[in-house]
């Protein structure tokens, strides 16, 4: 285990190990599509199909997403920093991912970063694009899971739970057995308060969530967390999995933080203890925008 920690902890490796189990699951998914077209065809089987009208809801996300990014980025000139910028733009990629699946969200994710950074100068990283991409195909994911549970709201509940739960517990683990000082901006913190810093953060997101649940349940609006639950789930999981484990990478080589004064390891901290935060925040915009959107797509 300590090999492990070392690996995973050093220089970039931990968001390669990322990249590469999103590559797996994005290519497990294409091939499980393939092979459904396949040996299903003719059939009832649901799923979705490159017609006129889906072609159309697909340019409107990008044209949307990548709109709203540039003129932001003509008004907030502080947008033009990738983590900025692609907080802004994963809005609509993760909509279109949660409306019309993972593959919509894919190409939605990719072709809006690539026109992105065509108009708005900015720092160009492979790791943002493939957040971009890791947004919309994770979005999907999880919409596929709210409409396998239907109206359950508390299985949702229950998945936020565990999967909070699993990424504490596994990343706790990689930093208990790290020996190594680790340097956050220069400053020497031991592995011990380097651990507490994952757990704490985690933790916090946990409490916040079941804040928010409270909140809506004594306001007797339960009937909302319908549609927040789930894009909590999808909150969580594309901030821990691709933002902060993908993005730090990025952020790295953007800032130019080299490996003695912390490095990956720092702007992973950094990017951790944003996260309870981010999850509430982007929570609340995206219910807003989703709600709004769903009986236009709905109506289609």
């Amino acid at each position: 285990m300590h090999k492990i920690s070392d690996y995973l902890l050093t220089n970039n490796n931990m968001a390669h190990v990322a990249i590469y189990f999103l590559v797996g699951l994005i290519a497990l998914f294409l091939i499980f599509q393939v092979l459904k077209n396949l040996f299903y065809r003719g059939s009832n089987v649901r799923g979705f199909h490159f017609t006129t009208k889906n072609i159309t809801y697909i340019a409107m996300m990008v044209a949307v997403s990548t709109t709203v990014t540039v003129v932001i980025s003509l008004t907030l000139p502080i947008t033009v920093f990738p983590p900025i910028r692609i907080a802004f733009e994963g809005i609509m990629v993760k909509i279109a991912g949660m409306f019309f699946g993972p593959l919509v969200g894919i190409i939605v994710g990719l072709i809006t970063e690539l026109i992105t950074i065509m108009f708005v100068p900015s720092y160009i990283h492979v790791a943002y694009l493939i957040v971009a991409v890791g947004f919309g195909f994770l979005s999907g994911l999880t919409s596929y899971f709210q409409r396998l549970t239907g109206r359950k709201k508390w299985w949702t509940f229950l998945a936020i739970n565990l999967f909070i739960i699993a990424y504490g517990v596994v990343l706790g683990l990689i930093t208990s057995y790290y020996n190594e000082d680790v340097k956050l901006f220069g400053v020497d913190i031991a592995p011990e308060y380097y651990t507490y810093v994952f757990i704490g953060s985690i933790g916090l997101s946990l409490v916040l969530v079941w804040v928010v649940v409270g909140v809506f349940l004594i306001m007797k609006k339960g009937y909302l967390l319908d549609i927040v639950l789930p894009i909590i789930l999808m909150c969580v999981v594309t901030e821990y999995c691709v933002t902060t484990l993908i993005g730090s990478w990025g952020d790295v080589s953007f800032l130019g933080i080299p490996r003695d004064t912390g490095g990956y390891t720092s702007i992973l901290m950094v990017r951790l203890l944003q996260s309870p935060i981010k999850i509430v925040f982007n929570t609340l915009v995206l219910s807003t925008v989703f709600y709004i959107l769903r009986p236009l797509v709905k109506s289609k």
